[in-house]
């Protein structure tokens, strides 16, 4: 290599060398400006200030709606259905005649019982005329044999009749031999009677057939259920409550009551009953809530949600739950402090489903941050878009 080529060689690498350290110096340039920018970034976010309100903590109680009345009717008798009057759905009015039984039987037991009684009368009045008669001649035959006029033996039969006719009948209670039979007599007549008013059923209370289990001619067994009423006026959702809400609940306490199925708009309803002791299986405690149905669109078996406010406070400061951020096992919040978010710590007390009241870490009038504290830390620079007011 001549020394024209070797100067070549050398401008050549000269040049790239250059080339390469111009290219390095706008990297580190660039990067410059980039961190520079970083630096001078700012985190849009939204507020609001920590004011003081009130806060209503409500417990949700499942349940189901059912009829305040529903009454199984059941033959107290048994026999053939001649007659149903009513059908399911059907309004019906206390003391309404639901349905009939076949009391052809009965009405022949009536009879003979009628008849049996009525002989029983008639022995005992002549139960009464024998007695009557043996007394008077019991005292005819004590004055002949006073007088000689009759033998000792007509005056032993004389009191022997007598005897017998006192033991049919005792004239100071009035009663005979008889008495027992007539009594009887009546017993069966009157037990008849009621199975003849048995053999027509009316409805206990005044309601809607909920069930109907038979049809004319059809046997009805004294203890099978024929037909079911429901008073659908006034309804009642039944549900449980768990022991650390139980002692909330009074009887008389007004609640909301939701049964989408039937209104989006929520029942007034008030706490009839709730239950002392927990239930062995659900571990809850039974609750009542009567709510009125006057426009007949609860059902019973629909699914409901009582509404029962537990706690209630006022004048505590409160602050939106979107503002709230878990760190491990504190909550915290991000405060503004000039152009920079500050962390605070805070203390929760009464939670709604949108609230939080907050015991300690916040003061009145603080701005909060809202939206956008996902992307903060302690120190962000911020820019706060809105609220606040």
């Amino acid at each position: 290599m001549n020394f024209k080529q070797r100067k070549i060689q050398i401008a050549v690498i000269t040049a790239v060398i250059l080339v390469i350290a111009a290219i390095a110096w706008g990297a580190l340039a660039k990067n410059k400006d980039v961190s520079a920018t970083q630096a001078e970034e700012v985190t849009p976010v939204k507020v609001v200030k920590v004011a003081k309100g009130e806060l209503t903590s409500i417990v949700k109680i499942s349940g189901k709606v059912a009829a305040s009345k529903e009454v199984t009717i059941v033959p107290k008798i048994g026999g053939k259905v001649t007659e149903v009057r009513v059908e399911v759905g059907q309004e019906v009015k206390r003391g309404e005649l639901l349905m009939v039984l076949d009391d052809t039987d009965i009405c022949a037991q009536i009879k003979l019982h009628e008849a049996t009684l009525e002989a029983s009368k008639a022995g005992q009045q002549q139960a009464v005329i024998a007695y009557q008669e043996a007394q008077i001649n019991l005292e005819r035959m004590k004055s002949l044999f006073a007088q000689g006029a009759i033998s000792k033996s007509q005056m032993e039969v004389a009191e022997n009749g007598f005897a017998r006719a006192a033991a049919a009948y005792a004239p100071d209670s009035g009663s005979t031999q008889t008495a027992a039979q007539i009594k009887q007599a009546q017993a069966q007549l009157e037990a008849a009677k009621i199975n003849l008013q048995n053999t027509r059923i009316t409805a206990p209370i005044d309601g809607i057939v909920a069930a109907k289990n038979i049809e004319p001619g059809e046997m009805a067994g004294p203890g099978s259920p024929v037909l079911t009423v429901a008073d659908m006026d006034q309804m009642v959702v039944k549900g449980n409550l768990p022991e650390s809400e139980v002692n909330f609940a009074k009887p008389g306490d007004e609640v909301k009551v939701y049964v989408t199925a039937a209104n989006n708009e929520p029942y007034k309803g008030c706490i009839e009953s709730v239950s002392p002791i927990a239930d062995p299986v659900t571990k809850g405690y039974s609750i009542k809530v009567r709510i009125e149905n006057g426009n007949q669109l609860l059902k019973g078996g629909m699914a409901a949600e009582i509404h029962m406010v537990s706690e209630a406070r006022d004048d505590i400061p409160v602050l939106p739950r979107e503002a709230l951020l878990d760190q491990g096992d504190r909550k915290i919040v991000y405060v503004v402090n000039g152009n920079k978010a500050q962390e605070r710590a805070v203390t929760l007390g009464l939670i709604t489903d949108d609230m939080a009241e907050i015991v300690s870490g916040l003061n009145a009038g603080e701005q909060v941050v809202v939206s956008g504290q996902q992307f903060l830390t302690d120190g962000t620079k911020i820019t706060v878009e809105s609220g606040g007011e």
